[in-house]
């Protein structure tokens, strides 16, 4: 008979692996697997988790129905910042709040809004000159925060609003908290709790104004969560739109910004794989041919396959959690019913059988030649998986492959610091600290 799977080493009284896995969670799973094997287990104060970090087991458990591994109990800790969204109790609930952001997502939605997306692009690339320096960090985050609001919110409502909107909503970001409760008198909660109330004092009327009718083309995809129903039929709550297109607007930037920064320096840190990635550029988007088509961008295999070999080396999901609502077996053992479920991918994309000499960054892993079946490519986890892939992962990819195209297209860039580390902690993964980026245009360069 299975048994549960073997605790990692390492444990404290009490506490267990907790201190270990907030400092960094990346390290303590990195060391239970050179322990145990793919699967094992951790103890995080009095909870149990188990931890699964093969390639092979983990497709196995993103595969699970929601009735055996739940993501809704997950999502408590988007309370604070968005409210009761994403973590309704019914099941079906879940699902309508889910459909509701599915519009956003669909092939013709994100090839309509590839034009206004692309302008915004190039405006921010021509922002720049003709030469200086930018930091990845915080030009990512401000590029891909405002492209989100304009397609979520609007560009009428970006215009009135999108600094203040800004300003609070990346202290709701930073209000991320996973133990502590949600009134906790800590400084940054504070400033968390009192920009939330205000982006939905904010929001409220531009949600009214779209249930009225009002120039609902201008309204983004708040017009499309105004017109959503709960599961039950009727138009959702105030309170749970709002929180809808708040969720919506971070989806929609936090990973593809840090994630761009990591695909700016991993590409300026390896120029043998670069050089071609900007010949190639070039080649299917000459200067002048604006706004860039949908069609050119997936043109760009050489860069397509650098964006997967990014998210392998440096995902910006650091752990992706379930709660185990049934028992279920993997990799030989039992997982009881009680436990979470842990799967992490930084760990899982070094895995040597998938990805050989993992430490190095070879897009070429991904290629039809040495890939046929595509093997490379599955075993990917920062989009999750199963029921619960990202609904935005066709958009971040196409916006992620602009952004890197014109600027390729136009300049020359290096690391000031080639080798900016990663931020160890809970959350989103991006470089630590200042991540500047020097930038010039070759003399006598056409503007473009």
């Amino acid at each position: 008979m299975p048994t549960p799977p073997p605790l990692a080493p390492g444990a404290l009284p009490l506490a267990g692996h907790a201190p270990s896995f907030f400092k960094d969670p990346v390290a303590l799973i990195d060391a239970g697997r050179r322990a145990h094997g793919p699967v094992f287990s951790v103890r995080l104060g009095p909870d149990r988790a188990a931890v699964v970090t093969g390639p092979h087991e983990s497709r196995q458990v993103l595969a699970l129905p929601e009735s055996t591994l739940a993501v809704r109990p997950v999502y408590q800790w988007l309370r604070p910042m968005f409210g009761d969204v994403m973590q309704a109790a019914a099941h079906r609930d879940y699902l309508a709040q889910r459909a509701a952001l599915l519009p956003a997502f669909r092939g013709r939605h994100v090839e309509d809004r590839t034009a206004p997306v692309a302008r915004d692009i190039h405006a921010w690339v021509a922002s720049l000159g003709t030469s200086g320096r930018f930091d990845a960090n915080p030009a990512m985050q401000r590029l891909t925060l405002d492209i989100a609001v304009r397609l979520v919110l609007g560009e009428d409502f970006r215009a009135r609003h999108g600094a203040e909107f800004r300003r609070l909503f990346l202290d709701v970001a930073a209000g991320m908290e996973f133990l502590l409760p949600e009134n906790f008198p800590l400084p940054r909660l504070v400033r968390r709790n009192r920009a939330r109330r205000r982006l939905f004092t904010m929001l409220l009327p531009e949600l009214r104004a779209a249930r009225a009718g009002q120039d609902p083309a201008r309204r983004g995809y708040l017009a499309t969560i105004a017109a959503a129903h709960d599961g039950d039929g009727a138009p959702f709550d105030e309170d749970t739109a709002v929180g809808l297109a708040l969720i919506l607007c971070y989806a929609s930037y936090e990973t593809t910004a840090a994630q761009l920064a990591w695909a700016l320096v991993l590409l300026l840190q390896h120029p043998r794989q670069l050089a071609p990635v900007a010949e190639e550029v070039r080649a299917v988007l000459p200067a002048g041919e604006d706004p860039v088509p949908v069609g050119a961008l997936r043109k760009l295999e050489l860069l397509g396959r650098c964006l997967w070999e990014v998210q392998r080396l440096r995902p910006v999901t650091t752990v992706l959690t379930r709660s185990v609502e049934e028992t279920y077996e993997v990799g030989g053992h039992s997982v009881p019913s009680g436990w979470k479920t842990l799967l992490c991918p930084p760990v899982t994309h070094r895995d040597p059988e998938l990805y050989p000499d993992p430490g190095t960054f070879d897009p070429d892993r991904f290629s039809s030649a040495r890939d046929p079946e595509g093997r490379a490519v599955a075993g990917l986890l920062n989009f999750s998986g199963g029921g619960h892939a990202c609904l935005g992962r066709h958009l971040a990819d196409l916006e992620m492959r602009l952004v890197l195209a014109l600027l390729l297209r136009r300049y020359e860039m290096r690391l000031v610091d080639p080798h900016p580390a990663p931020e160890r902690r809970v959350g989103p993964s991006r470089p630590a600290g200042a991540c500047p980026i020097a930038y010039r245009a070759p003399a006598g360069a056409r503007h473009r």
